[in-house]
């Protein structure tokens, strides 16, 4: 899969992707890992061999704008993105608190990235559901991010009521 600038070809019909929705993609992830979960994110080269032992996590949203975020974060960004969110060391971590953050980040980023996208707009979110099995999501928008610790990797994909 290619990163964010080749997906703007998969825009939904009668919906255009902005240079500022593809800054906002940059760089909300990046102010959110940073700010509440002490990491620090820089957009990567997408390569997804990763996905089979990632936490993977997806939020739906409706309102104004209708779709979903999926979030997928290696198992070593997730243990340290946690340990740092719970203030744990890493060896109080269990697999549940890995996926509970990992669950809220997804809620966190989805809530941000959306905020900033369409700050006037009306859009409720579903609550965060675990994905057992990441696949390959064809959305609208897809980052790739690298951490000192893993990867992480976020798509969003909405569609907009016809009026």
């Amino acid at each position: 899969m290619a990163n964010l600038e080749a997906h703007q070809a998969a825009v939904p019909a009668g919906t255009q992707i902005s240079e500022q929705l593809i800054e906002a993609f940059r760089r909300v992830p990046a102010e959110v890992l940073e700010t509440m979960f002490f990491a620090e994110a820089v957009a990567g080269t997408c390569s997804h061999d990763w996905f089979g032992e990632a936490v993977s996590g997806r939020v739906l949203f409706a309102g104004s704008h209708t779709g979903e975020m999926r979030l997928s974060v290696s198992l070593d960004a997730a243990d340290s993105i946690a340990s740092a969110f719970l203030g744990l060391e890493p060896c109080e971590l269990t697999p549940a608190l890995r996926v509970q953050v990992v669950l809220e980040l997804a809620n966190i980023l989805c809530g941000a990235v959306l905020s900033r996208l369409w700050p006037e707009s009306k859009v409720a979110l579903g609550a965060p559901e675990m994905l057992l099995q990441e696949s390959l999501f064809a959305a609208a928008l897809h980052r790739c991010f690298e951490l000192p610790e893993g990867k992480l990797a976020l798509w969003v994909d909405w569609s907009t009521p016809a009026e």
